[in-house]
């Protein structure tokens, strides 16, 4: 994904959820839970960190970890970083 074109929160939940089962070692077709925690989902501290680097390579901007624990469903993160997107440059540090 490129920063120009316009991302929607539908995607980035997409992208969300595809490295969350790839940090899982679930099939890519396999959909988690957009309302559970990422802590029941099974991950912990360390694949927090995985996936806030898978997700920043796929959006390419940087997610810091922190932002997985202020918004640790996928629902709360896609929607946050939607908004996150939308906002002007100096917003998103």
């Amino acid at each position: 994904m490129t920063a120009e074109a316009p991302i929607t929160q539908r995607a980035i939940s997409a992208v969300v959820q595809a490295s969350i089962a790839s940090e899982l070692g679930l099939p890519e077709e396999e959909r988690v839970d957009r309302r559970t925690a990422f802590v029941d989902l099974g991950l912990d501290s360390a694949a927090l960190i995985g996936l806030a680097g898978a997700v920043t390579e796929e959006l390419g901007f940087e997610v810091p970890t922190e932002w997985l624990f202020d918004h640790p469903t996928v629902h709360s993160l896609s929607a946050f970083l939607a908004d996150a997107l939308a906002a002007p440059e100096p917003a998103r540090g």
